[in-house]
């Protein structure tokens, strides 16, 4: 699951995608976001690479990915068809960056419910079009041709405020929502009302639950074993807990000098190979 907000600024070609997405980057950067912006090229057989290049040389010979690094850039250059891209590789890319704009990518982005959309319109009906094929969030619909009053569709140059007001929220929102995330175990166990730590969460941002109603959080504190993994605890359901804790405790009352009574609290700890631990 992605954990940054993604804003898709999707509609038809000569809409104003790359007008709007140029004016948003500019005004979240001039307001403290960091910005990581993503662009879907819908041209056959496309490269950003050049032919003759040495960078072409090299994925030519079968090198992929090939990395690019000249005194002001980075670059990074895949070879795969489409058909493998997901939103979630955009993530890596992300580093520090508060939100992820993405022109176009109507492909991947209009039933993803995760991810937001501002939806370009030339002409009015096209509204009713999306309307019906996007799933999640709509930010808004807005247009630079469409300068009369056309109920709720914004004008991109005289709503430009309301526009960034809307995808501020946006990005507080999904903050605050990957924040009570991170205190779940993420198990998915679906032995809450709501089954997904996902859907706990979004219970819990609107009021309606409280981290208490984790079944697995509540049975943390009673557990008997707990096992750690270079130092993170792993987060268990008290049957595989219990499982531990006897399997452990069986073996080491095999041996020599132990004295198991069975009733121990066991930890099982788990650490990176000794070689690395001294190269730290």
């Amino acid at each position: 699951m992605l954990r940054i907000p993604v804003v898709a600024v999707i509609g038809w070609k000569k809409s104003g995608k790359t007008t709007l997405i140029k004016s948003l980057i500019r005004e979240l950067r001039a307001r403290g976001f960091r910005v990581m912006s993503a662009k879907h090229v819908d041209i056959e057989d496309f490269t950003i690479d050049r032919e003759g290049t040495d960078t072409w040389w090299h994925s030519k010979a079968g090198a992929n990915p090939v990395v690019c690094v000249s005194n002001y850039e980075i670059a990074i250059i895949y070879k795969n068809e489409t058909a493998d891209f997901k939103i979630e590789k955009l993530a890596r890319y992300a580093g520090e960056a508060d939100v992820i704009l993405m022109e176009g990518f109507s492909r991947w982005t209009l039933t993803d419910e995760s991810i937001a959309k501002i939806v370009m319109l030339r002409k009015k009906y096209e509204r009713e079009e999306y309307s019906k094929r996007i799933k999640g969030p709509i930010l808004c619909f807005c247009s630079y041709s469409l300068n009369r009053d056309e109920g709720d569709i914004l004008n991109a140059t005289r709503d430009f405020e309301k526009i960034i007001k809307k995808i501020e929220d946006f990005i507080n929102e999904k903050k605050e929502l990957y924040a009570i995330l991170e205190q779940l175990p993420g198990l998915n166990c679906g032995r809450c009302p709501y089954r997904t730590c996902l859907g706990l969460a979004k219970a819990v941002q609107k009021g309606e639950a409280s981290i208490e109603n984790c079944t697995v959080e509540v049975h943390r504190r009673k557990l008997k074993s707990s096992v750690l993994v270079n130092g993170k605890n792993v987060p268990m359901v008290p049957y595989i807990s219990e499982l531990i804790r006897r399997t452990v405790l069986a073996i080491v009352s095999t041996l020599k000098g132990t004295d198991i009574e069975g009733n121990e609290y066991v930890q099982v700890r788990i650490l990176k190979p000794f070689k690395d631990l001294e190269n730290k």
